[in-house]
């Protein structure tokens, strides 16, 4: 177990290289000094590379960091860094890993930047440097995750919660509840908002035959039917379902928003997978983001990029919260009390707030069989 960024030099060296902020930059190697002096801070250190990073464990889980209280008493408001650094020991590898795939510098830099974007945003929002979201970033660093123009693509296996069918003949696509989704008669999850289970909700039920697959369809902006349907097996082939792999996406809080751009950054996604990754056999995209946010229809006009964007997704229940869209909208610091409504959007999700109505985020998918990106349309 070799950690290279032990030395204070290849620290500095790494972190400038995917542009961390200078003001981190130096606390990270304060931190590389600090353990090259202090043993116990270096066993705290080991243990937890060994067992949550090497081990792979922090690929598994999304949760907290738990800092050990020497760690903060020595580090203070910075002590996140510190497992930071932890983590920065996998630049070499990802260095390495691209090497090997032939991918750029170009390309390392920009995907690997984000994580210092993370941090500087931490500084901008407490005042400190810190990495707020830890389990967020072992995606760029073991090599899986790639920042292609606008968006980060991640190749992953579907949870299979919900299944696809299309209808070549109609050239209809329909996606129907796997087994055992709990939702509200309205059709959306339980715990949507937090809230408490309704008590006029059911639970889907999905069944295959030899003739049919019978389940409880769902609408495109995401809503679960309590009829069920039976859709012949020789009219509707199975598209989706477990396991299957689709393109993750996530969308940077820089990325220039626009449905052009967007469409343009898939077809360079799909030319990136063909070239590097050829045994990656993904079926389309899958999202979960604030901007499927089905109540954002009610809020923006009809031509918004944002509405685009989410209409070339089929939404499906998800217990989603007012929290990503409060994050993104506002930041996650700021008190509704606090909240300045200076922006239309910021206005009515203000006003949605203060009324106790609900906002939720979504889960969405997009295959490819449906269409080009940015041209399809689930209203048959």
């Amino acid at each position: 177990m070799e950690l290279l960024l032990l030395s204070k030099d290849l620290t500095q060296q790494y972190c400038r290289k995917i542009l961390m902020p200078e003001g981190a930059t130096e606390l990270l190697v304060e931190i590389a000094n600090k353990l090259n002096n202090d043993h116990k801070l270096l066993d705290i250190y080991m243990d937890f590379y060994k067992n949550t990073i090497e081990s792979g464990h922090w690929t598994t889980v999304w949760e907290p960091l738990t800092i050990h209280p020497y760690v903060e008493e020595t580090f203070g408001n910075e002590a996140s860094l510190f497992y930071l650094h932890a983590a920065l020991q996998r630049l070499p590898f990802a260095e390495q890993k691209y090497a090997e795939l032939g991918l750029s510098e170009e390309l390392f830099v920009e995907t690997l930047r984000d994580i210092g974007v993370w941090v500087q945003n931490a500084y901008n929002l407490v005042g400190y440097y810190a990495i707020r979201n830890f389990s967020w970033i072992w995606r760029h660093l073991e090599a899986r995750m790639f920042r292609i123009g606008g968006m980060q693509f991640l190749a992953a296996k579907f949870s299979g919660v919900v299944k696809g069918f299309y209808n070549a003949k109609e050239e209809r696509f329909l996606l129907l509840c796997g087994e055992g989704m709990e939702l509200r008669a309205n059709g959306d999850m339980q715990g949507v908002c937090k809230k408490e289970k309704t008590t006029d909700g059911f639970v889907t039920e999905y069944i295959e035959t030899e003739e049919y697959f019978i389940g409880h369809p769902i609408t495109p902006i995401g809503k679960g039917l309590q009829e069920q349907v039976k859709l012949k097996r020789d009219e509707w082939e199975k598209v989706l379902d477990k396991d299957d792999t689709l393109l993750e996406i996530h969308i940077p809080r820089d990325t220039a928003f626009n449905m052009e751009s967007i469409k343009d950054t898939y077809l360079k996604a799909k030319e990136f997978f063909a070239a590097y990754f050829p045994e990656v056999k993904y079926k389309g995209m899958v999202c979960h983001t604030w901007l499927f946010t089905p109540q954002l229809r009610e809020m923006l006009p009809p031509t918004s990029n944002i509405l685009k964007f989410q209409q070339q997704f089929y939404l499906y229940p998800t217990a989603g919260s007012v929290r990503f869209l409060w994050n993104f909208v506002f930041n996650e610091l700021t008190e509704v009390k606090d909240a300045k409504p200076d922006t239309s959007l910021r206005k009515q999700v203000l006003q949605y707030v203060e009324e106790d109505k609900e906002i939720f985020d979504m889960n969405g998918i997009f295959l490819d069989l449906c269409g080009d990106f940015g041209n399809v349309s689930y209203d048959k």
